[in-house]
């Protein structure tokens, strides 16, 4: 139903954002206001009690009620109010438009509580939008889209393999469903036929309200991860700056971080955000073994700086969301320094890892799927030693990883030898006899037989591989032994006579 008075626009460049009503998305819709001027804008938003009372203002004049589907044009702003994994919803959002900005996701920890709606509202939803913009006329060739990935992808990329391209062997941890969605969507974006797309993998967006983030899944993360983070308003900021981009910028993958200034690493992490939220020392108040040793993610990326060349986003520092996060601290937080280190410790931080999601429940239970995937056995577990001796080696050096062709080769000189050696590296074989450039598919096979078609960009430089062997279910130990390509970021901290299996409804062990 229409509703509402409809306000007509002027000719500029139509520009739809999912996720307005999120961290990134949020801050690219502020951005978006700012260039109001240059640009016009189409928001698709769920009708909950939340997102009607936050953009109320561009509604005013309407008597939506939670729950209720509906188009609004008001204030210049046209709003479809409705869902991402309705496909009439995002058809009636795509139309007219010549951009579409797509950060939304259904994320961590939600996601892991809620599989089927991440699958809906990630894979679904995208497949939706891919879907709608060819239904536009010449849409396919016509309209930009941007899709938000992350860096979840990547999985498990401790030392010394933290430093992380693109390109990189997808490797979603254990029990990460959320992950996949991510891949599976960012793969059908890449191999749509849509001639503007690009594929941004987002890291840790940090936030000032830290608060949120105590959640059982801080417990997941290695203490010796290198993290390179992003404030919430520089990734909005670089997704509204996609927008105006060269033709260059476009069909290509990228990696979206903070820069030099935004890298740390976690236990370092930890200590500042607990006495910047008057929590204390964090050696009291949390135990070293309630943190997992492997099985997560988060990196430092090498070619971040590429991104940052285009979209001039790097405008924030560490230190900055350090500041912001004091800032935003309410003032029930200040006098958290009043209370014993042992009682936050047993009625907070401590209970955190006592649900199902929570690393402690998983030891006491026996939980094996999750102790394996986590530390490796229960034995390695026992032997992490206290805060006080063997910490990580913050200096430990890193090596880039081999993506099995010659890189120093301009796309145009490549070959179909290139495609072939290639296809060796991942244990496998290009099938094809004629190669013709980076965006034609080419026909591949893996090293358990199952054949797919896929473009060498998917493949050389987003690094997908056979979409039959993504988990779930998880069955790394035997990729890794076929797969050399893959192998190189398995065995840094697996070892060969591991013999593990995750079948494909592991994770819903917590559900």
């Amino acid at each position: 139903m229409q509703i509402g008075h409809v306000v007509r626009f002027a000719m500029k460049p139509r520009v739809l954002l999912t996720g307005a009503s999120g961290s990134m998305g949020g801050e690219a819709f502020k951005e978006l206001l700012r260039r109001r001027s240059r640009y016009e804008m189409v928001l698709i938003l769920r009708p909950s009690r939340t997102n009607l009372k936050m953009f109320r203002e561009y509604h005013s004049e309407n008597n939506l009620t939670p729950g209720e589907n509906g188009v609004v044009e008001d204030s210049g702003i046209k709003i479809v109010w409705g869902d991402l994994t309705s496909y009439n919803d995002v058809l009636n959002a795509v139309e007219g438009v010549d951009y579409v900005l797509h950060p939304a996701a259904f994320i961590a920890p939600a996601a892991d509580h809620d599989p089927e709606l991440a699958e809906k509202v990630n894979v679904g939803g995208t497949e939706n939008i891919i879907q709608a913009i060819k239904a536009q006329e010449d849409g396919a060739e016509r309209i930009k889209l941007v899709y938000i990935s992350s860096v979840a992808i990547y999985g498990d990329r401790l030392a010394p393999i933290y430093w992380v391209r693109t390109g990189d062997p997808l490797k979603p941890s254990v029990y990460d469903f959320y992950a996949t969605t991510k891949i599976r969507a960012e793969r059908a974006v890449i191999e749509s036929g849509i001639k503007h797309w690009v594929a941004i993998r987002q890291t840790y967006i940090a936030i000032p309200d830290a608060m949120s983030l105590l959640d059982p899944i801080l417990f997941h993360q290695p203490i010796d991860q290198h993290i390179e983070m992003i404030t919430a308003e520089d990734a909005g900021f670089g997704l509204v700056q996609c927008l105006e981009t060269p033709d260059e910028f476009w069909g290509r993958i990228y990696n979206m971080g903070g820069g030099a200034s935004c890298r740390f690493i976690f236990f370092e992490y930890i200590d500042r955000m607990m006495r910047n939220l008057g929590l204390g020392d964090y050696r009291k108040i949390m135990d070293r073994n309630w943190f997992c040793t492997r099985n997560f993610h988060c990196a430092w990326f090498s070619d971040s700086d590429v991104l940052n060349r285009y979209l001039g986003h790097w405008r924030h520092s560490l230190e900055e969301h350090y500041q912001q996060v004091i800032d935003a601290a309410p003032r029930y937080v200040r006098l958290a320094k009043l209370v014993p280190s042992s009682v936050i410790k047993s009625r907070f931080t401590g209970r955190m890892t006592k649900g199902k999601d929570g690393t402690m429940h998983w030891i006491q239970a026996n939980n094996e799927g999750r102790i394996s995937a986590f530390w490796g056995s229960r034995e390695i577990w026992e032997e992490i030693p206290s805060w006080y001796e063997d910490m990580p080696d913050m200096d430990a050096k890193a090596y880039i990883l081999d993506h099995g062709y010659d890189e120093s080769k301009s796309e145009d000189d490549l070959t179909i030898e290139e495609m072939r050696g290639a296809a060796r590296f991942r244990g496998g074989e290009c099938l094809s006899s004629v190669f013709e450039d980076m965006r034609r598919k080419l026909r591949w096979r893996c090293a358990y037989g199952h054949e797919f078609d896929a473009t060498p960009v998917l493949i050389l430089k987003a690094g997908h591989w056979c979409p039959e062997c993504l988990p779930p279910p998880w069955n790394y130990d035997e990729i890794a032994k076929k797969n050399p390509f893959f192998a190189q970021v398995y065995y840094t901290n697996h070892d060969e006579y591991e013999s593990n299996y995750y079948d494909e409804n592991c994770y819903e062990d917590i559900l």
